[in-house]
This record gives structure tokens, C-alpha cells and sequence, in this order.
């Protein structure tokens, strides 16, 4: 008789928990990969082409024929491969507002497989947001919404105004802030904003932050997860701690961004990466879910954890994560256990940004 050997639920539960996050995630990657377009060399895009066609230029033999090229030209006349459903998204819309074409960027299929590939992606547990893909996903329902009307579908600055304003709504309803929509939309994307399109985002907006509110999907009547309201009021010497904590986050800001360059100019160099990023997906995805199952923090979702973070201590209140230490040795291990989740989510953070399933516009490459 074969003894089989005792499991603890705790094995079983951590073991449950990586197979799910790199399952899902790898489920995003493949679901992302299948948006690949190929731009040819022998393709011209022009900025008037809004059903994003392309205008051909002389035949490839033809050319090559009459103007011999030089190896150089060929390696810049080579093929423009990219993702249209990866990464944010944000970098690619003011790229597509400043007059470029994407081909199927802001197309159907685009925007039904970012929708899945992000509900995915975030479900895995990925040191990875979804407000950057709200703007992309919502700019795509505007260009959509384009193509019904004639007025609309055959002039560009009309239709460049409605994606602007499709791309305020995007984080009107990431972040819950109508005004911080058209604030983005104004200084961040769109390159003409006259003044009549600035009344037409903020009313977009309004309709954006109103329809959420209506169908309430967080089940607590926010707009958002970590909205919070104080009921005492902030003291004077608080002001050296805000002050501290902005200052800091400039400084992690930066040393993030530098990080995040150099991982993907060592790491992402190396053949089988690059040639195969469902590879990468996995690896991240398997470090991830190792990681992240002992620190409680690490398990939450940030804007859960941010809303306990943000919310003040009450003694009639639940504190679900425990961070509400009720004397004075508990306070501690508290901030021992938020000290290494940041540490653990910022290194996550770093090596997760860039990959397919939330791959920023620099995954753009050339093929000979």
C-alpha cells in the first residue's frame, strides 16, 4: 500500500496561488500577441489615412532595381513590427495625436482583446495598473464611435477632438477625478485643445464619472476603490512628514526610471528573450506569485491596500490587513512588514514593466 504524504493546506494554498498568477498572466501575454502588426517597407502611412490604410509606394523589386540600397538603408527601411494591444497605451495615443497613424491601433480588435488581456493581467497579481490601458481602451471606443458619423469619420481635427476627449475620459474614470481628465487631456496628450474642445472634454468627463458612480462597480458607492474621507482634520506638524514622503517619491521616481532602462538594456538584450516574450512573461509571472504569497501586503491589490493605507484608524472599523497596530510593540512589525512590500513590489515593479502584457511603446522593433 503506497502512503501518500501529508500536504498542509498552506502548501496547497501557496501552490494554488503561483499556478494561477502565471496562468493568467501568461493567458494575457498570448491573448496580447495576437494583436502583432507588421508595417512594410514598402508602405507609406500618411496621417489623412484615419481608417488607417496605407498608400503603396513603388514595388519592392522595382525599387531596389533602380536605387540599389546600402545596408544601412535596408536596416531602416526594414519592416515596423509592434503589439497594437500592449502595454498602456498612453505613449502611443499622443503619438497618434500628433498627427501619426497606427495601423488598428484604435481598431475593434484592439480594443476587445486589451479589455480581456487587461482584466487578465491584473487578476494575475502583476505589479502592473490599469489606468494607463483605460485611456488606450477608452480612446479606442471614441475612434470607433468616429467611423458611425460622416462628419466625424472624413475630418481629422474633428476626429482628433473627440479622441482627445475619449482620452480625458479614459482617466476620468481611472481615477475617479472628471477635472484631472481634462487637466491630462489638456497638458499631456493632445497638441490642439481650442477652447470649445476644453467644454466638450469636461462634459465628457462629467458623463464618464456619472456613469461609473451609476453602475457602482466597486459596491461601496465610490468612484473609486481608495476614495476616502477624513473626519478630523490634519495638523501642522504633519507638514514635515508630507514633505518627506514628496521628496522621497521624487527620488524613487527617478532611481525607478533609471532601473527600469538598464534592466531593459541588460536583461531583455539576452536571445531568448527577445525572440520569445511569452518566456518572459512566464518567468516574471512564477518570481511574482513566489514572492508576493508571504508578505500580506503583497497579496492585495494596490488599491485595496492603498485605501487602508490612506484610511484613518476607528475603533469601530475592521482592520482587515492589520494595519492598526493596538499598542505600542505592534507598531514595528507593522512597518517591517510595509517596509519589505515596498522593497519586493518595487523590484517587481521594475522587472515587470516592459514586458508584453504591459509593454510600453518601446517594444516597437525592426526585421530585416
Amino acid at each position: 500500500m503506497i502512503r501518500i504524504p501529508y500536504i498542509s493546506e498552506a502548501v496547497v494554498e501557496y501552490g494554488v496561488f503561483v499556478i494561477m498568477v502565471v496562468t493568467l498572466a501568461s493567458l494575457s501575454c498570448l491573448l496580447t500577441l495576437t494583436t502583432k502588426t507588421i508595417v512594410p517597407s514598402t508602405y507609406r502611412i500618411t496621417t489623412l489615412d484615419e481608417n488607417f490604410g496605407a498608400v503603396t509606394r513603388l514595388p519592392a523589386d522595382e525599387a531596389s532595381a533602380n536605387n540599389p540600397k546600402t545596408p544601412e538603408e535596408l536596416e531602416v527601411s526594414a519592416p515596423m513590427v509592434y503589439y497594437s494591444a500592449a502595454g498602456s497605451g498612453v505613449a502611443e495615443v499622443r503619438v497618434i495625436l500628433s498627427g501619426f497613424v497606427l495601423h488598428g491601433f484604435l481598431g475593434v480588435k484592439t480594443l476587445v482583446i486589451k479589455t480581456a488581456a487587461l482584466v487578465l493581467s491584473v487578476a494575475s497579481g502583476l505589479s502592473l495598473g490599469k489606468e494607463g490601458p483605460f485611456v488606450h481602451i477608452a480612446t479606442c471606443v471614441g475612434n470607433i464611435a468616429c467611423r458611425l458619423f460622416a462628419k466625424y469619420d472624413h475630418n481629422d481635427a474633428k476626429r482628433r477632438e473627440v479622441l482627445s476627449a475619449a482620452a480625458a475620459a479614459g482617466v476620468a474614470v481611472a481615477f475617479g477625478a472628471p477635472l484631472g481628465g481634462v487637466l491630462f487631456s489638456l497638458e499631456e496628450v493632445s497638441y490642439f485643445f481650442p477652447a470649445k474642445t476644453l467644454f466638450r472634454t469636461f462634459l465628457c468627463c462629467i458623463c464618464a464619472a456619472l456613469t461609473l458612480k451609476f453602475l457602482n462597480p466597486y459596491g461601496n458607492g465610490k468612484i473609486v476603490i481608495f476614495e476616502v474621507r477624513y473626519i478630523t482634520d490634519w495638523e501642522f506638524f504633519e507638514l514635515a512628514s508630507f514633505i518627506a514622503v514628496g521628496m522621497m517619491g521624487g527620488a524613487t521616481g527617478a532611481l525607478f526610471i533609471k532601473a527600469s532602462r538598464r534592466w531593459a538594456q541588460s536583461f531583455r538584450k539576452i536571445r531568448i528573450i527577445k525572440r520569445w516574450p511569452l518566456f518572459e512573461v512566464m518567468m516574471v509571472a512564477l518570481l511574482t506569485g513566489c514572492v508576493s504569497y508571504w508578505n500580506p501586503f503583497t497579496k492585495v491589490p494596490v488599491a485595496k491596500l492603498l485605501f487602508n493605507l490612506a484610511a484613518p484608524c476607528s475603533v469601530d472599523k475592521h482592520d482587515e490587513l492589520g494595519l492598526c497596530p493596538q499598542s505600542i510593540d505592534e507598531i514595528f512589525p507593522v512597518v517591517q512588514q510595509l517596509a519589505i512590500a515596498f522593497f519586493v513590489k518595487g523590484i517587481l515593479t521594475i522587472i515587470t514593466f516592459g514586458i508584453v502584457s504591459c509593454q510600453p511603446f518601446s517594444f516597437f522593433e525592426n526585421k530585416l
